[in-house]
């Protein structure tokens, strides 16, 4: 039986789902979705880096995931049951990748519209029953490789798919199986785009792709689909519910639906009773509970002043050392300038024990996940370095004494 497995949804600014990021007990992968845009499959290989590069810092799996959570675009880090739930999210197909791969197609050269149709209706029965050279063994021994003897006509056709733009980049045929001639023998407008890439770009890397689609019927059923489609643009449109593939989810999964940057990814039904994402984890450790917490440091020098702030979620153990570091740094440089020693070095310190006392209140985190966890180290009232700061107080009440013992 599977383990459970975590992952999170990488998303592109303008929505569209790049991929996952899953991980185990073990180790960390990344899944680019099938049918993404070639500018998503880019960001999604930057993005293979960066889940590689912060598993080799040390993190475990989920301190990856969890760690990676807060970059932008990137949702929370759910439960799967297992890695195939996920894959089965990454095969999802979208309308809006519908639309995209029918923007490819140049409606405005009516020329090329009609060299499609020509073409195609010019094809006789020769210029469809292939034949192949090649296969015969040459005096030194050697076989020749067989290769398919395509007809004029027949190239003329295949450049007129070309023509229109039903070839397209944006189409990455080689993540995606050959479509199937549906019954009916027609094929949706996207999928005829999908299907022209890959007929004719795997042409190039296998001899006989062209005639294979010619005796399945798919190269007639791409041209037929395009021509209708270039007649009446409405006719056979997705609709947002609709089943995108032939080998998409099954009808039982949750329907495909377009996803803005506001909208959760489309679940399977395999991950849609998932537990729902991990509380709030500290940010250095990713021990949890956690508290949103802010943290402060000030520094006087005469006339130069300097600021620091730590925030974000902080479990007990780290919430603490961050909070004996900073006020311990005040109360050691904090005075040693006028504003400083009456309205910033006091403002800081009130600050932080208003501050330490929502971590104080925490139960003890749970085992790190992102790294080792901050050490408190000792306390405040037995740190040397805090007590700098009885000199500026023993200086302001010698200063007192002294005024009011003149005054008299």
């Amino acid at each position: 039986m599977s383990s459970p497995v975590h992952y999170i949804t990488v998303t592109a600014p303008d929505g569209e789902v790049i991929g996952y990021a899953w991980g185990d007990a073990t180790d960390v992968e990344w899944i680019n979705r099938k049918a993404s845009s070639s500018s998503a499959y880019d960001a999604g290989m930057e993005w293979y880096g960066r889940v590689r590069e912060a598993h080799e810092r040390g993190l475990t799996p989920l301190g990856v995931l969890n760690l990676l959570s807060h970059e932008p675009g990137v949702g929370p880090v759910t439960e799967a049951p297992d890695v195939a739930a996920i894959e089965e999210l990454a095969r999802i197909v979208t309308p809006a990748d519908d639309r995209r791969l029918l923007a490819q197609l140049d409606r405005d050269d009516a020329e090329a519209w009609q060299e499609l149709a020509d073409a195609f209706d010019a094809l006789t029965d020769e210029d469809r029953d292939v034949k192949w050279g090649g296969g015969q063994k040459s005096p030194s021994g050697a076989i020749q490789v067989p290769f398919p003897m395509y007809s004029q006509p027949l190239h003329r056709a295949v450049s007129a798919l070309l023509g229109v733009g039903a070839v397209t980049p944006e189409h990455r045929w080689v993540d995606s199986p050959m479509l199937q001639v549906p019954p009916d023998g027609r094929l949706r407008p996207a999928d005829a785009v999908r299907a022209a890439t890959t007929v004719v770009r795997g042409e190039k890397f296998s001899d006989g792709t062209i005639d294979k689609a010619l005796k399945s019927g798919l190269l007639d059923a791409i041209a037929n689909s395009l021509r209708t489609w270039y007649a009446d643009p409405d006719a056979d449109q997705p609709s947002p519910d609709a089943d995108p593939d032939a080998d998409q989810p099954s009808p039982d999964a949750a329907p495909p639906v377009e996803q803005p940057s506001t909208a959760p990814t489309p679940q399977p039904r395999a991950l849609q009773d998932a537990p729902d994402p991990t509380p709030s984890m500290c940010k250095f450790c990713g021990g949890s509970p956690a508290a949103d917490v802010t943290f402060r440091a000030h520094r006087g020098l005469i006339i130069f002043f300097g600021f620091k702030k730590m925030d974000g979620p902080m479990c007990m153990t780290c919430g603490l050392a961050v909070y004996r570091a900073l006020t311990t740094h005040t109360l050691c440089v904090g005075w040693w300038s006028p504003f400083s020693l009456f309205v910033f070095a006091p403002l800081t310190l009130v600050r932080n024990l208003l501050a330490v006392r929502k971590v104080k209140q925490l139960a003890a985190p749970g085992p790190g996940m992102l790294g080792p966890r901050y050490d408190p180290g000792l306390p405040i009232h037995r740190r040397p370095r805090a007590y700098v700061a009885l000199i500026p107080v023993v200086w302001v009440l010698f200063m007192i004494v002294t005024g009011l013992s003149g005054g008299v």
